[in-house]
């Protein structure tokens, strides 16, 4: 009779297979975790992205209604910076816009019908708590159609909260350019060049996204 002789591995080698897998492993499971994490980092920075945008959209449609930069404010705010009812400048980091007034009808309201001057309604933007809102002052005539805003803290039924257009705001700036694209004061300005910067924390990280836009006054 034949002696069958089988062959195995031994102990050691078993271990060394082991400790190969689970190296292995391990550098999958690495792997994958920081492919998931580079994965949602880049789906957020795309949000900000997009929120920063809508953002600066919002500010470009009112932007479009106005005739210029105020500096200060034409009408009082009894909500002003400071207590100060002509508190709110036009500068780096704040917007204070004359917007074209309208009535219920969306028709224009003129100060001077003679020479076509439109009245104005204040539109403010500005930063508080990482937060970009917008408030409205309206017009001292009774026909305008808008509602002046107040702080959300003092918000009431007859003076609504100003409206908040973007969240985790760390930059908000303003550029202000005349004719001949030199940098000038607000009230000068032709154009207006907008950046913003949304930073929020995720899985012990900051990810931040910046959109900047440019935009030109109407004629008046």
């Amino acid at each position: 009779m034949r002696t069958l002789q089988q062959k195995g591995f031994t102990l050691v080698e078993m271990l060394i297979t082991m400790i190969m897998i689970s190296l292995l492993s391990l550098m999958v499971a690495n792997f994958i975790a920081d492919w998931l994490q580079t994965a949602s980092l880049a789906q957020v920075r795309t949000t900000l992205l997009s929120n920063a945008q809508d953002a600066l959209d919002n500010v470009g449609n009112d932007i479009r209604l106005s005739g210029a930069a105020d500096q200060p404010n034409r009408w009082p705010d009894p909500n002003g910076p400071s207590g100060n009812q002509y508190g709110w400048t036009s500068n780096s980091s704040t917007l204070v816009l004359a917007r074209l007034a309208t009535n219920s009808s969306n028709n224009v309201i003129y100060a001077d019908t003679s020479k076509y001057i439109s009245q104005k309604d204040n539109v403010i933007y500005y930063v508080s708590n990482k937060k970009l809102y917008q408030r409205i002052i309206a017009a001292s005539d009774a026909n305008t159609s808008a509602t002046t805003t107040c702080p959300p803290a003092l918000a009431t039924a007859s003076c609504p909260a100003d409206r908040k257009i973007a969240q985790d705001v760390t930059n908000f700036s303003i550029t202000y350019y005349n004719a001949d694209d030199q940098v000038v004061v607000a009230n000068e300005a032709r154009a207006i060049q907008l950046s913003i910067t949304l930073t929020e924390s995720q899985g012990g990280k900051n990810v931040s996204a910046t959109y900047a836009t440019r935009m030109v006054f109407r004629n008046e």
